[in-house]
């Protein structure tokens, strides 16, 4: 063909031999066969490589020149891109191809020729470029040929992946040798750049990010998967199913929510097991009642029950309300909220926490200083290990209850009995993923007792606090659910029959 068979004085007048051509090109198809027009299909996608390898070329050779820098450009792409009015991605794409087939002149008479994509000849030219240092130059030729010879079955991205491995090819010993040095220094990165950062926002939420090695990612979505994946748990609401990314946040709360449950392998702090401290004012807690039914928490805006707040969807294991953030940053604007020590405030009592004294403003917070709702507060004060620590009108603590009261021994074994896991109708999550739900809140005066309580998994238990649907004992003892009139007007008791078929 003309561009492979271009002499060097000629082939500026060949380019501009071959522009003549191309333009007298545009002749309607619709005569010719399916076999012609497939074909022609494939010549012209050989002139278009041959074409941009003559480019590349010619790129190569202004860059030698010192055109660019001439014309006082910053670089050969960026000359391009003005000269050309091509893309900066072009532009790149371009330069490489004209630096890769100076370099190998075998890459060059085979995209010349058009057996050969651009694409196809930076692909090679980078598998090359990714051989060991050491690799020998007869190695290398090997290399590079036999890649050349995939190009004719194999598009760039494939060719990308055999490139990855063609040292495997021409060297096996070599390349078991380099495979292991790769790894061994993988992993020193990966152990090197692992993380975790917990960053409050500022709006009631913390944003989780950070870095895991991939055998210690393996060992937290072990235990994360099977907690994430759709489980039987749809209430008919479809404002409470879970996306998931929400269903893995809910995992790795109930993950955390089980290790201090049982406590036993958790580090103590300051003598005291892990345990999370929620403070709010006796009146708050008992007057606001759970649930839309009742209103919002006017000194909470990013209530999470408020439904006229789609930025923070009622999710009941949001680990922005309970999370301790060991590097937290300070959220804006809470030490202008700070009150006096000891001193009343008609927006909200003082109370000591963590650490410091902040204005509750009539809500509550937890021992990280975040605050939250008393809706969030009530489903807390159901946990086990929960603290809650009420405070009087006046700032003074009424009660701290005791981490390992509520709901365990012989009193959650014979809930597990009777319950079997989550109680919530539909629900598959055994009992050991479940939290002990008082029938009649404790700040009520609730008893924690076989009568007042069920077995109810972290995302039910938010929808009970947070919702419409209600929990009661019918006469046999049994949990029984009355939904929303939203979802059944006639409200009719539902079960779960999952953990026991009756």
């Amino acid at each position: 063909m003309a561009f492979a068979r271009c002499q060097p004085m000629r082939v500026l007048d060949e380019l501009a031999q071959i522009r003549d051509l191309l333009a007298k090109c545009d002749a309607p198809l619709w005569s010719r066969s399916d076999a012609e027009v497939a074909s022609g299909l494939e010549t012209g996608w050989a002139c278009v490589q041959q074409a941009l390898a003559v480019t590349a070329r010619l790129v190569h050779e202004a860059e030698n020149r010192g055109i660019p820098h001439d014309e006082a450009q910053s670089s050969t792409p960026v000359w391009l891109r003005q000269r050309l009015r091509a893309s900066i991605r072009e532009a790149k794409q371009l330069t490489e191809l004209g630096q890769a087939l100076d370099r190998s002149p075998a890459l060059a008479t085979a995209i010349s020729d058009g057996t050969l994509s651009a694409e196809q000849a930076r692909t090679i030219a980078a598998s090359i470029a990714a051989l060991p240092d050491d690799t020998g130059d007869d190695r290398t030729t090997a290399a590079e040929a036999a890649l050349i010879s995939y190009a004719k079955e194999f598009d760039p991205v494939l060719l990308a992946r055999l490139g990855a491995r063609i040292l495997a090819h021409v060297d096996p010993e070599a390349a078991d040798r380099h495979d292991a040095e790769a790894l061994a220094r993988q992993e020193a990165r990966a152990h090197r750049d692992r993380g975790f950062t917990m960053s409050p926002t500022g709006d009631g939420r913390v944003r989780l990010s950070g870095w895991l090695p991939d055998a210690a990612a393996a060992i937290v979505n072990a235990a994360v998967d099977p907690l994430s994946r759709p489980a039987r748990d749809d209430t008919g609401d479809p404002a409470l199913t879970r996306t998931p990314t929400q269903r893995r946040a809910d995992a790795l709360v109930d993950i955390c929510n089980r290790a201090m449950r049982g406590g036993g392998d958790l580090p103590s702090a300051n003598g005291d097991p892990a345990q999370v401290v929620v403070t709010i004012p006796l009146d708050t807690l008992r007057s606001t009642p759970a649930g839309p039914a009742g209103p919002a928490d006017p000194a909470d805006p990013a209530d999470p029950a408020d439904p006229a707040d789609p930025a923070d969807p009622a999710d009941p294991a949001d680990p922005a309300d309970r999370a301790d953030p060991a590097d937290r940053a300070d959220p804006a604007g809470r030490a202008g909220r700070a009150g006096r020590a000891g001193r009343a405030d008609p927006d909200g009592p003082v109370g000591l926490v963590g650490g410091e004294r902040g204005r509750l403003s009539g809500a509550g917070r937890l021992d990280t200083g975040a605050p939250i709702s008393a809706t969030e507060a009530r489903l807390l004060a159901c946990d086990a290990h929960v603290l809650p620590a009420v405070l009087g009108t006046d700032g003074q603590v009424l009660d701290i209850g005791q981490a390992r009261r509520l709901f365990t021994g012989p009193l959650r074994r014979a809930i597990i009995l009777r319950d079997g896991g989550c109680c919530f109708p539909g629900c598959d999550r055994p009992a050991a993923w479940c939290d002990g739900h008082h029938l009649v809140p404790w700040a009520e005066g609730g008893a924690t007792s076989l009568s007042n309580g069920c077995l109810l998994c972290r995302h039910h238990h938010g929808v009970i606090h947070r919702t419409g649907w209600e929990v009661r004992l019918a006469g046999d003892g049994r949990p029984e659910f009355l939904p929303p009139a939203s979802i059944d007007p006639l409200r009719r008791p539902r079960r779960n029959t999952f953990h026991r078929r009756e």
